[in-house]
């Protein structure tokens, strides 16, 4: 749905040496226009508007000096910085255009009737006046001369099968008639047929059409050759098959034109000669005439020449046609006729040659006869509405001929080539507007002869413009749904007070509609270094008179005007050619640059056939996207991949060659758009479209957003960014019900309603309830309730990152559900039955027991002004909740018609259920309940109920043995009752099976079980607990000593030294064995201490004194051991790093081992078995290999799991992560000298008491030498911070193989990996006692 819109319009005339062109070609480095004429060539520079040569070929006899000789052909040749023409003569000629030489490179005595290169200008076909083809080489060597007309089809000739003759084909609705019907003879060629040879190349060079006349049948035939000069094809014999032809660069389609008894059409046909399509010209058949056809670069673009046949009573003679050149495009199937130039029927404005620009697509280059230079370039855009209210319809206007398609997107999607309605004019369109913001409906068309309709919008259905046609309705039986546009009038352009001239085609451009009465537009200058801006002012003459644009005001600018583009009448923003910006002011009639806050000006860096005015963060921006789909936020590239965008009231859309349709919110910064990549954070919204997908338009205060795909179909979307934001929008207004038609339409989650605004949805919740007012809508929302917020989980993109959540989620359902339902209630509790039983069932824990019996009470006092019965409530109760769980909710109500109620209605089968409840109905009521309970699983329960049955006390045991609810059933009883001694014993031997001998104590003991609980404080070592139990049960001294020396024993065993040492000294009275206990725990203080109390100083030198020594001479070749151990820890660890260095430098030896996969290497090729591709494993695999490698430990328990896990930081030399064992080695060692201290402390004083100063000094020295050593290699042990490597790629050098390429990157994707917790502790260095506390000072030794 995109038009062709002029952009740029250039008109040189006066230059009597361009006068009566023949051909014309185009010098693509140097913009030059080299023009063959009668005389000569001519080289014309449109830039400064100057012949920059003037070769003239009658002074070398190459054309006859009266001027009657004809170039049939020139091309311009950039390899050999030359010209090369053809004459009707048959030379060929070569300019030089570095040299100014002329060279006759070849002749052709017959006559040449025409010359054409090859796309790739290696070849060159020669047509003769003897129907003759010569193909040579770009050096002009012949290849072949082959005859134009031959008898044979091709080699690509179709294979007849011979099923049947014609006379025995079915022939539909024809009828047999058709059988005995002889083909209609081929006419001759027409009057106006030139005669002259056509030849088209195909865009690769590979294949060329020749389109010539045999000269024995009078007929004109399209044949295919290949570049072998060998014939492919021939056409079908098509009657009035013309001489132009053009072949279509991408290699589909032919394009000729043929002329039929009723109508003027432009076919399509195959390489292998077949018509495929048509479409017809908007002319009478006898009008006109097809002079030439060509195709633009990209075949998009097809161009007619066509000229004004004389009529009867024209003398031909004298007769200068009137000369058209359109432009056709194709979409859909349908053919639109995008453009049309129309030149006037005077000598000078007779078109004499086209062409198309050989680089810019949709550049087209004129010459007239009275040398008249013309250039357009157009751009391709999509001419809609820029209203931004609900007002606006979102027009899309498509131009075609003489009509302009109109299609109110607000109201209705029509696909093309279809459209809600048209309208019809008398002359054929080149441009369409539309209104201006507050008229935004209003619609504008500029006419081929040079007038300007303009066509307001009407809601009043019964006013029926003649001009505007409805295709479906009215007369056809249907009724308008769509209002329509009437004609205001048809201006005519007034000027000083005369109409201007328009003698050039599009000689008025860039009209730009800013206020009712205002019209801005360009002129076409010939001068192209400045453009002039004019503002026209409507004014509706009277009825006799014509309508008039009248000039007010103009405004010069520097520079030809690229785009015009306004918003408001007071923002008009105008582009040059160069990309410069200017800011139009309509008071002043004034362009001043258009610039930033900051004050420099803004200029893009390539013209931008689409801008549009927004506003980023409040701040305002100049939009640009060029023809390469770079997209510019005022002088900035923030996009080099988006194919089309629309401004929406809070976003900007986009659509890009990733095949996505992003929306980016207008309330970032233009700065933060810089940072836009292809996932960007800013896109709120990423949408997959179709390959190729543009945006038609994008609806204003509406979700709707049209797409048109590259074969010419729409398709309807509504991105989720802009559904939220109208959500949202309709949630702050409590526009509940929009809200929720809108979310339930495009599935939406309900919670949104609640999350938005948790506190303002609950105190509206009557409003809310009132405004939906439809049991399923209620319904819907509360089954959609979950606790989660969403606003910072599904949709947190829409929200602000610091949005602070104010939602209890454990809370959340049932505090929705419970005032819903507390509103419902309010409003009609009748009405809204279900609902209030979906509040209920929904809750996070359902209360379907409450729900059953609101349904069992509706059943029992039905009313009619109820909702709904009982038996849908169950059936709708029965969707949401299993039928098996009602019915056990049901059952444990004990209402045996509330089971039967729910069991009825279900599809349970009445021979299950029956019997049990009828069991059930033959107990006891509090057994009754214990039943069901118990086959409920409800054990509390049933519990509850069986203890109140005496008679079923063993039952009752059973169910506490089972079910272990020895808790519960303690406190059902009294303390001194037998039931609850009989349940506490059994409770004790239960937890002395589970090894709780502490708690099993305890239970024998409130039972009154002593012996047992003597055993169990034995078992668990509470031996205060022990004793207290044995002096209760009487025992005797003797008894009570044994029991202490078993117990110091057990705590001997368990280092409880102390413990043990106060038993065995005040319970066994043994007072050496006490401080034996004392001095191998290192009590020294302690054990010195019950020596003096009991007078036993002989065991300070048969006990203490060898203890202390020995203690020495343990710590001593420990303190040694560690020194050596951390030093050679820490000289290890420097070697790792550096190997680890060097390896992902590439400087590592490729001999020395290396890590697990070291044996996957050949030793005699330069790479092992195993490739580069799979070396290079992500991370996440080589996580997934250990995994699977692990398989059966992870089945093990948690203490052996992290068994294994450890392993893996093994010390073992070249192991993968050896550098992380040594750390956790080191770290080990600092820790254990840590909690040495304290005990080396102790002994030093008692070295000290005993005159062991020597000793101790020793030992001092020796600690202090460890923590010194630690101190100072802490710091290069571990790092400031976590060293990351960035050269992660491997080193690639004369001196790299692909052994050390390898071994690189299988470093670097390790490296590379992010570090888990666990391993990020090793990184981190142990916490360091700084105190020296423990030193003696008498014991420091003086350097």
């Amino acid at each position: 749905m995109r038009n062709l819109e002029l952009r740029q319009s250039e008109c040189h005339s006066g230059f009597e040496d361009l006068a009566n062109v023949h051909c014309i070609s185009i010098d693509c480095d140097t913009n030059y226009l080299y023009a063959a004429t009668s005389r000569g060539i001519v080289g014309f520079d449109p830039s400064n508007q100057q012949i920059v040569c003037n070769v003239s070929l009658i002074d070398e006899a190459y054309l006859p000096s009266d001027g009657s000789g004809r170039v049939v052909g020139i091309q311009h040749l950039p390899d050999q910085q030359s010209v090369c023409v053809a004459t009707l003569e048959g030379e060929v000629i070569l300019w030089d255009s570095t040299t100014n030489q002329l060279e006759c490179v070849g002749s052709v005595d017959t006559g040449l009737t025409g010359m054409t290169w090859s796309p790739d200008q290696e070849l060159v076909i020669l047509t003769t006046s003897r129907d003759t083809l010569v193909m040579m080489t770009k050096d002009f060597d012949p290849i072949i001369e082959v005859e134009l007309h031959s008898e044979e089809f091709g080699e690509q000739k179709p294979v007849t099968v011979g099923w049947g003759k014609k006379e025995t084909q079915f022939h539909g609705s024809a009828g047999k008639e058709a059988a005995l019907k002889k083909e209609e003879k081929v006419g001759k060629i027409s009057e106006w047929d030139d005669g002259l040879t056509r030849v088209s190349w195909r865009g690769d060079g590979q294949l060329f059409s020749v389109s010539s006349i045999n000269s024995k049948t009078g007929t004109r035939n399209v044949r295919v050759w290949n570049r072998e000069g060998v014939l492919q094809s021939s056409s079908e014999i098509l009657n009035g098959l013309e001489q132009s032809m053009a072949w279509k660069p991408s290699g589909s389609l032919i394009a000729c034109s043929q002329r039929l008894p009723h109508r003027h059409d432009v076919i399509f046909l195959e390489k292998n000669g077949l018509k495929h399509g048509e479409f017809t010209l908007p002319f009478d058949k006898l009008q006109v005439k097809v002079v030439e056809m060509m195709w633009n670069v990209d075949s998009t673009v097809l161009a007619l020449w066509l000229e004004e046949l004389p009529n009867g009573d024209t003398s031909v003679g004298n007769y200068t046609p009137k000369t058209y050149i359109q432009l056709w495009t194709v979409s859909n199937y349908h053919w639109y006729l995008k453009q049309s130039l129309e030149f006037n029927a005077v000598k000078e404005s007779k078109v004499m040659a086209v062409q198309w620009d050989p680089e810019h697509v949709y550049c087209i280059h004129i010459m007239c006869y009275g040398g008249n230079y013309l250039k357009y370039t157009w751009s391709w855009a999509t001419n809609h509405s820029q209203g931004v209210s609900e007002s606006d319809g979102a027009y899309v206007a498509v131009i075609d001929a003489g009509r302009v398609m109109l299609t109110p997107f607000r109201s209705v999607v029509v696909p093309p080539p279809m459209c809600a309605y048209y309208i019809q004019f008398s002359s054929n369109v080149n441009q369409v507007f539309f209104g201006p913001t507050q008229n935004s409906n209003d619609v504008g068309v500029v006419l081929a002869d040079g007038t300007v309709a303009l066509y307001e919008f009407t809601e009043d259905r019964s006013v029926v413009d003649k001009s505007v046609c409805i295709q479906a309705a009215g007369g056809n039986g249907f009724n308008r749904t769509v209002s329509s546009h009437r004609q205001r009038g048809i201006y005519r352009i007034i000027n000083n007070g005369k109409p201007v001239d328009c003698s050039s085609p599009l000689c008025w451009s860039h009209f730009t509609w800013i206020s009712k009465s205002k019209i801005l537009a360009v002129a076409m200058e010939t001068n192209c270094s400045e453009s002039r801006i004019y503002e026209l002012h409507l004014e509706n003459g009277p009825s006799d008179t014509e309508d008039q644009l009248v000039v007010s005001s103009s405004t010069m600018v520097d520079g030809s005007v690229y785009c015009i583009h306004s918003n408001t009448e007071d923002n008009v923003v105008v582009q040059l050619s160069d990309g410069s910006l200017l800011r139009y002011d309509t008071t002043t009639c004034t362009a001043t640059p258009w610039t930033l806050k900051t004050g420099l000006q803004v200029r893009f860096p390539q013209p931008c056939v689409q801008m549009n005015i927004c506003h980023f963060a409040g701040e305002e921006a100049v939009l640009g996207l060029t023809e390469r789909y770079r997209l510019y936020v005022n002088d900035v590239e923030v996009a080099s991949n988006c194919t089309s965008l629309a401004v929406h009231e809070d976003f900007l859309l986009l659509t890009t060659h990733s095949h996505t349709c992003r929306c980016v919110s207008l309330d970032n910064s233009v700065n933060a758009l810089l940072s836009m990549g292809e996932n960007s954070v800013l896109d709120e919204s990423i949408r997959r479209v179709e390959r190729g997908s543009r945006i038609v338009v994008a609806v204003p205060n509406d979700t709707r957003v049209v797409l048109q795909m590259p074969r010419g179909n729409l398709e309807a979307i509504h991105p989720r960014a802009l559904m939220l934001s109208a959500v949202k929008r309709h949630l702050d207004t409590l526009q509940f019900n929009q809200a929720f038609i809108a979310m339930r339409k495009h599935r939406i989650n309900m919670n949104l309603i609640y999350d938005h605004n948790p506190e303002v949805f609950l105190e509206n919740v009557d409003k809310f309830v009132q405004q939906l007012d439809d049991i399923n809508h209620l319904n819907l929302f509360l089954a959609d309730l979950k606790a989660e917020d969403i606003t910072i989980s599904m949709y947190n993109a829409v929200y602000p990152k610091d949005r602070q959540s104010n939602i209890i989620l454990a809370e959340k359902v049932d505090l929705v559900c419970d005032s819903v339902r507390t509103a419902l209630q309010e409003i009609d509790q009748s009405k809204y039955f279900l609902s209030i039983i979906t509040t209920l069932i929904k809750k996070t824990k359902p209360e379907l027991e409450e729900a059953l019996l609101k349904i069992k009470k509706l059943k029992d006092n039905p009313t009619a002004t109820s909702g709904c019965s009982a038996d849908e409530a169950l059936k709708y109760v029965f969707y949401m909740v299993d039928v098996n769980d009602l019915y056990n909710v049901a059952l444990g109500t004990y209402n045996f018609d509330l089971v039967i109620m729910v069991a009825e209605k279900s599809q349970m089968d009445p021979k299950e259920y029956l019997p049990f409840l009828n069991k059930l109905r033959k107990m006891e009521s509090n057994y009754q309940k214990y039943s069901i309970d118990k086959h409920l699983k409800r054990f509390n329960k049933a519990l509850c109920h069986i203890s109140k049955c005496e008679d079923h006390w063993e039952e009752c045991v059973q169910l506490i043995e089972q079910q272990e609810l020895y808790v519960e059933a303690l406190r059902l009883y009294d303390i001194k009752s037998v039931q609850y001694q009989k349940i506490g014993s059994l409770y004790a031997e239960h937890l002395q099976g589970l090894r709780q001998y502490e708690d099993a104590a305890l239970m024998y003991s409130r039972c009154n079980h002593d012996d047992e609980a003597l055993e169990m404080y034995i078992k668990c070592g509470n031996w205060r607990q022990a004793l207290c139990i044995a002096i209760k049960l009487q025992q005797s001294n003797q008894q009570l000593a044994e029991l202490a020396r078993q117990l110091a024993s057990n705590l001997h065993s368990h280092r409880h030294y102390e413990d043990a040492a106060y038993l065995l000294e005040y319970y066994v009275d043994d007072i050496e064995e006490a401080v034996v206990s004392l001095i191998e725990g290192c009590l020294w203080q302690q054990a010195l201490l019950v020596i003096y109390r009991h007078q036993r100083l002989d065991l300070i030198e048969t006990n203490l004194k060898p203890g202390l020594l020995q203690n020495y001479n343990t710590y001593t070749a420990l303190l040694e051991s560690m020194v050596l151990q951390f030093e050679r820890h820490k000289e290890r660890l420097q070697v790792v790093r550096e190997t680890k260095q060097k390896r992902l430098q590439g400087l590592f030896d490729e001999d020395e081992p290396y890590d697990k996969d070291g044996d996957l290497f050949s030793d005699t090729s330069s790479i092992g078995r195993s490739s580069v591709g799979s070396i290079g494993r992500s991370s996440q695999s080589q996580y997934s290999q250990y995994s699977s490698s692990n398989s059966r430990v992870s089945g093990r328990s948690s203490k052996n799991r992290r068994k294994a896990e450890r392993k893996k930081y093994s010390l073992k030399e070249g192991s993968e992560y050896e550098d992380l064992g040594l750390l956790d080695a080191l770290s080990g060692i600092i820790q254990k000298v840590d909690k040495m201290k304290d005990d080396i402390a102790s002994l030093l004083k008692m070295l000290v008491q005993y005159h062991y100063d020597n000793k101790a000094v020793d030992l001092q020295s020796a600690l202090d030498k460890l923590c010194k050593l630690i101190d100072r290699s802490i710091h290069q042990i571990w790092k400031t911070e976590i060293e990351t490597d960035s050269s992660t790629q491997p080193v690639l050098g004369p001196k790299s193989t692909a052994n050390s390429i390898a071994m690189a990157m299988m470093d670097a994707n390790r490296t590379s990996k992010p570090l888990n917790v666990e391993e990020l502790a090793f990184h981190i260095p142990p916490k360091i006692n700084k105190d020296v506390s423990w030193k003696l000072q008498q014991l420091q030794v003086k350097s």
